[in-house]
């Protein structure tokens, strides 16, 4: 009996073959389920994620080959719809930054007809221009990082500028009459004036330059992808929007005011801006996912992982180096003026060839590497870079004054001519630095890089540091720097000091031997700023940009040489004002010179001044 027993769950499903074949479906699940729970769970999903890859659409009778192929299909075309997107949406970017800069231009020309042409007046109303962008950076930077459509407020932003530009007509004319009510700065004396100026000219551009400040923010929502840990989109966004910015002065300059005057070229701009508002209104409807417009789906395994990164290193160079380059800038005025003349021309040329080289650096950044990592290594090499690209020209010093007197024979081509000459010029001087400072600023801001508020909290942040630096370089520069210093010497203190600012870098957070190339590039260029002697008397006060001096076929480098010279021995004075450069020449009679044209000659202007000392009498 206990054989049998022991042996008869073995034979029963032999013996009860046609009972087994009924019980064993009731019974299998029961004496397989543990098996199932405990053995099956590691090599299920291999087997039924497969099944499901490959056969699931071809065991389907209902499905046909083409419904089979929609999933595959359906994925690229959404791609590249949002890639379509993106690049309306820079279109956009661009007619804005032509806009802002013709704004800027008109507005900065209409005030100075109100209260005066001074270096004060202007620094003033820059200063109230871009504070305003400042403040509208850091505070609609955090309504653009929660807002569901930044498409949508982008064109909402553009809008109220649009408003903002059309209604500063009617507050020009209310400031003028108030200003001259007043009495204007002779009544008010030396402090009150230029504050009633900066109050009047924030009453008319306070409210359209708070609301470009938050344009920038709501298109790095639009454009940001967790797909782009350098953050290329916001350069190329970045890049797009200065280039713009470049058509924009160039338009201002040699075309719409002298055509159109200053009200008709505002007028225009509005409508133009108007037609980005209604653009962007139209790309936000046709975004049909919630939060960035323009976010190509991303992966989980994509995002970056969270970092400790010194925000306030960052937001320090970010500031520095926006008080340097607008330092920079009023070095480039007064120190181009005389070799390109002092025209408005040659004012607006400048100004686009910084903004053309800022919008280059940025797209450069953009072309790079995907998955570029972004380091303060980079970064303090860019510092060195930028430095050395001040330095270069300035080592360079006469030998730019004899090249900008050999291009004046382009004049013979007429007005388009002279202004290839002048552009050959500011392109030597003003692209190299410019450059590398367009490629620094995305940088920055993929430095950054912190969860909370995203992309767009980085770049209003970065972007209000970086305002407040210029707003300080161009105060600094026009009222103590460049007075106090010269104007070459305050372009040896700005290659200096970012030549400082890139050593800091490297030894508090860059590695070892990129450091030592870094060190290297610094060090060149500081002995390039530091042993030259730059820019001299025939550069400043030779009077080339007035076509007061040319070359004949017959010059050679001797003869050259000896008119530099010349130029050297006769300087018997000079200083840099807060309005322009001053010098005196000895050479032929004694000749005060101003902004690189004469003022007056002893013995040249004899006749003039005598006749002046009679008006009196008559």
């Amino acid at each position: 009996m206990p054989s049998s027993a022991a042996r008869q769950p073995s034979r029963e499903p032999h013996r009860t073959s046609g009972a087994g074949a009924a019980r064993q479906p009731a019974r299998e699940p029961r004496r397989t389920s543990a098996a199932d729970a405990t053995r099956q769970p590691s090599r299920e999903p291999r087997r039924t994620s497969a099944a499901d890859a490959t056969r699931k659409p071809a065991r389907d009778p209902r499905r046909s080959s083409l419904d089979a192929a929609q999933p595959e299909s359906r994925a690229p075309r959404a791609v590249d719809a949002r890639r379509g997107l993106l690049v309306l949406t820079n279109v956009l970017l661009f007619g804005s930054g032509a806009c802002a800069l013709i704004y800027q231009v008109v507005w900065l020309r209409q005030l100075r007809l109100i209260f005066g042409a001074s270096t004060q007046t202007t620094a003033g109303v820059l200063a109230v221009f871009m504070g305003g962008i400042a403040f509208g950076s850091a505070w609609l930077a955090r309504a653009a990082a929660r807002h569901p459509r930044p498409l949508r407020l982008y064109g909402l932003l553009e809008l109220g500028i649009a408003l903002g530009a059309a209604a500063t007509l009617p507050l020009q004319w209310g400031a003028a009459k108030a200003y001259t009510s007043l009495g204007g700065t002779h009544a008010l004396g030396p402090v009150l004036g230029p504050l009633v100026q900066l109050l009047l000219a924030a009453l008319v551009l306070g409210a359209p330059a708070i609301l470009m400040g938050g344009t920038l923010p709501a298109a790095v929502r639009a454009v940001e992808s967790h797909r782009d840990p350098a953050r290329r989109r916001i350069a190329w966004a970045y890049g797009v929007n200065t280039l713009g910015a470049v058509a924009g002065s160039l338009l201002a300059t040699f075309v719409l005011l002298e055509r159109l005057g200053g009200r008709g070229t505002l007028l225009l701009t509005v409508a133009a801006n108007l037609a980005v508002a209604l653009g962007a209104w139209a790309l936000a409807r046709r975004a049909s996912h919630r939060g960035p417009d323009l976010e190509i789906a991303p992966s989980p395994r994509d995002t970056p992982a969270p970092h400790a990164t010194p925000r306030g290193l960052v937001l320090g160079v970010a500031a520095a180096v926006g008080c340097v380059f607008f330092i920079m800038e009023l070095v480039w005025y007064r120190m181009l003026g005389p070799l390109l003349g002092g025209s408005t021309y040659t004012f607006g040329l400048i100004l686009a060839m910084a903004l053309l080289g800022i919008g280059a650096g940025s797209t450069l950044y953009a072309l790079g590497p995907a998955r570029r990592v972004p380091t303060f290594t980079l970064l303090a090499a860019t510092l060195a870079i930028e430095a050395l690209g001040l330095a270069v020209p300035f080592a360079l010093g006469d030998r730019l004054a004899v090249s900008a007197l050999v291009l004046r024979a382009f004049e013979a081509f007429g007005f388009g001519g002279l202004v290839t000459g002048w552009s050959v010029i500011a392109a030597c001087v003003v692209l190299p630095a410019a450059t590398v400072a367009g490629f620094q600023f995305p940088l920055l801001i993929a430095l950054m890089r912190r969860r909370e508020g995203g992309a767009p909290a980085d770049a209003g942040a970065l972007y209000a540091w970086n305002t407040l630096g210029a707003i300080a370089g161009s105060l600094a520069g026009g009222f103590g720097l460049i007075p106090l210093l010269t104007a070459p010497g305050a372009w040896r203190a700005c290659a200096v000091v970012l030549a400082g600012l890139a050593v800091a870098v490297c030894v508090t957070r860059s590695r070892r031997w990129p450091a030592v190339a870094v060190l290297v590039t610094t060090a060149a260029a500081v002995l390039l700023v530091a042993l030259p002697i730059g820019p001299t008397a025939a550069w400043r006060h030779s009077g080339i940009g007035a076509g007061r001096r040319a070359l004949d076929e017959s010059s050679n480098p001797n003869q050259i040489a000896a008119m530099l010279h010349a130029y050297r021995a006769a300087m018997a004075w000079e200083a840099d004002g807060r309005e322009s450069a001053v010098g005196m020449l000895t050479n032929d009679g004694v000749a005060v010179i101003v902004g690189g044209k004469s003022d007056g000659n002893a013995i040249g202007d004899a006749g003039t001044q005598v006749m002046v000392g009679l008006l009196g009498a008559f």
